[in-house]
Protein backbone atom coordinates (compact mmCIF):
# COMPACT_ATOMS: atom_id res chain seq x y z
CA UNK A 1 0.00 0.00 0.00
CA UNK A 2 1.68 3.80 -0.86
CA UNK A 3 1.38 6.28 0.80
CA UNK A 4 -0.09 9.54 -0.40
CA UNK A 5 3.21 11.19 -0.52
CA UNK A 6 4.52 8.30 -3.08
CA UNK A 7 1.16 8.53 -5.14
CA UNK A 8 1.93 12.83 -5.36
CA UNK A 9 5.60 11.56 -6.06
CA UNK A 10 4.91 8.91 -8.60
CA UNK A 11 2.34 11.35 -10.49
CA UNK A 12 3.57 12.32 -14.17
CA UNK A 13 4.04 15.70 -14.55
CA UNK A 14 1.61 17.21 -17.09
CA UNK A 15 2.68 18.58 -20.21
CA UNK A 16 3.03 21.93 -20.45
CA UNK A 17 3.96 22.81 -16.99
CA UNK A 18 7.02 25.20 -16.49
CA UNK A 19 9.13 23.47 -13.51
CA UNK A 20 7.36 20.42 -11.79
CA UNK A 21 5.34 19.60 -9.51
CA UNK A 22 5.09 22.37 -7.26
CA UNK A 23 3.65 24.64 -10.82
CA UNK A 24 1.31 21.73 -11.21
CA UNK A 25 0.14 22.10 -7.88
CA UNK A 26 0.31 25.62 -7.68
CA UNK A 27 -2.21 25.94 -11.18
CA UNK A 28 -4.17 23.11 -10.03
CA UNK A 29 -7.75 23.85 -10.39
CA UNK A 30 -10.78 24.37 -7.91
CA UNK A 31 -12.44 21.02 -9.12
CA UNK A 32 -8.84 18.87 -8.40
CA UNK A 33 -8.18 20.76 -5.03
CA UNK A 34 -11.97 19.94 -4.10
CA UNK A 35 -11.70 16.13 -5.13
CA UNK A 36 -7.85 15.70 -3.43
CA UNK A 37 -9.99 17.17 -0.34
CA UNK A 38 -12.97 15.07 -0.72
CA UNK A 39 -10.69 11.64 -0.87
CA UNK A 40 -8.91 12.76 1.77
CA UNK A 41 -11.85 13.98 4.04
CA UNK A 42 -13.53 10.19 2.81
CA UNK A 43 -10.22 7.99 4.25
CA UNK A 44 -10.22 9.65 7.36
CA UNK A 45 -13.56 8.87 7.95
CA UNK A 46 -14.09 5.91 6.51
CA UNK A 47 -10.60 4.98 8.84
CA UNK A 48 -12.20 6.47 12.27
CA UNK A 49 -15.76 4.62 11.68
CA UNK A 50 -13.65 0.98 11.16
CA UNK A 51 -11.71 1.62 14.16
CA UNK A 52 -14.53 2.52 16.05
CA UNK A 53 -16.03 -1.04 15.22
CA UNK A 54 -12.95 -2.80 15.71
CA UNK A 55 -12.55 -0.52 19.33
CA UNK A 56 -16.39 -2.65 19.93
CA UNK A 57 -15.62 -5.92 18.88
CA UNK A 58 -12.20 -5.66 21.45
CA UNK A 59 -14.11 -4.14 24.27
CA UNK A 60 -16.78 -6.87 23.66
CA UNK A 61 -14.22 -9.52 23.92
CA UNK A 62 -12.55 -8.34 26.53
CA UNK A 63 -15.62 -8.68 28.68
CA UNK A 64 -15.90 -11.93 27.61
CA UNK A 65 -12.84 -12.57 28.98
CA UNK A 66 -13.89 -11.17 32.58
CA UNK A 67 -17.33 -12.81 32.36
CA UNK A 68 -15.48 -16.33 32.04
CA UNK A 69 -13.05 -15.92 34.32
CA UNK A 70 -15.56 -14.34 37.34
CA UNK A 71 -16.49 -17.95 37.48
CA UNK A 72 -13.30 -19.04 37.84
CA UNK A 73 -13.11 -20.96 41.15
CA UNK A 74 -10.61 -23.21 41.23
CA UNK A 75 -7.57 -22.70 44.07
CA UNK A 76 -5.01 -20.37 43.77
CA UNK A 77 -2.32 -23.14 44.51
CA UNK A 78 -2.62 -27.00 45.13
CA UNK A 79 -2.71 -26.41 48.71
CA UNK A 80 -6.12 -23.75 49.32
CA UNK A 81 -9.53 -24.31 48.44
CA UNK A 82 -12.44 -22.58 48.19
CA UNK A 83 -14.50 -22.11 50.30
CA UNK A 84 -18.62 -21.89 49.80
CA UNK A 85 -18.70 -19.69 53.28
CA UNK A 86 -16.26 -17.19 51.24
CA UNK A 87 -18.66 -17.10 48.27
CA UNK A 88 -20.43 -13.91 48.05
CA UNK A 89 -23.37 -15.10 46.14
CA UNK A 90 -25.17 -12.05 45.81
CA UNK A 91 -22.02 -10.37 44.62
CA UNK A 92 -21.70 -12.40 42.47
CA UNK A 93 -25.04 -12.50 40.88
CA UNK A 94 -24.93 -8.59 40.66
CA UNK A 95 -21.55 -8.27 38.99
CA UNK A 96 -22.80 -11.03 36.31
CA UNK A 97 -25.85 -9.27 35.39
CA UNK A 98 -24.31 -5.35 35.57
CA UNK A 99 -21.66 -7.30 33.08
CA UNK A 100 -24.51 -9.32 30.63
CA UNK A 101 -26.01 -5.64 30.74
CA UNK A 102 -22.82 -3.86 29.46
CA UNK A 103 -22.01 -7.16 27.41
CA UNK A 104 -25.52 -6.23 25.44
CA UNK A 105 -25.25 -2.63 25.41
CA UNK A 106 -21.85 -2.96 23.64
CA UNK A 107 -23.22 -5.19 21.08
CA UNK A 108 -26.30 -2.80 20.36
CA UNK A 109 -23.26 -0.17 20.34
CA UNK A 110 -21.98 -2.04 17.78
CA UNK A 111 -24.70 -2.87 15.43
CA UNK A 112 -25.14 0.79 15.32
CA UNK A 113 -21.61 1.32 14.27
CA UNK A 114 -21.53 -1.39 12.05
CA UNK A 115 -25.17 0.57 10.27
CA UNK A 116 -23.68 4.14 10.14
CA UNK A 117 -20.82 2.34 8.54
CA UNK A 118 -22.83 0.63 5.96
CA UNK A 119 -24.77 3.74 5.32
CA UNK A 120 -21.59 6.14 4.67
CA UNK A 121 -19.52 3.82 2.95
CA UNK A 122 -21.71 1.11 1.45
CA UNK A 123 -22.18 -2.24 3.04
CA UNK A 124 -19.83 -4.37 4.56
CA UNK A 125 -20.64 -5.55 7.95
CA UNK A 126 -22.68 -8.19 8.77
CA UNK A 127 -25.44 -6.51 11.87
CA UNK A 128 -27.45 -8.81 14.22
CA UNK A 129 -31.01 -7.78 13.84
CA UNK A 130 -32.20 -9.66 16.75
CA UNK A 131 -30.14 -6.92 19.16
CA UNK A 132 -31.63 -4.14 17.61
Amino acid sequence: MSTELEDVLDQEIPEGTKTGYLDYSLSRTTRQIRDDRGREIYENLEMAYKRAVEDIEWEIKRLDRKIVASFDFSPNNALSLVMVKDLDTKEIVETDFNRAIEKRNLIIKLNIMKQRYNFLFGHTYDIDKEVL
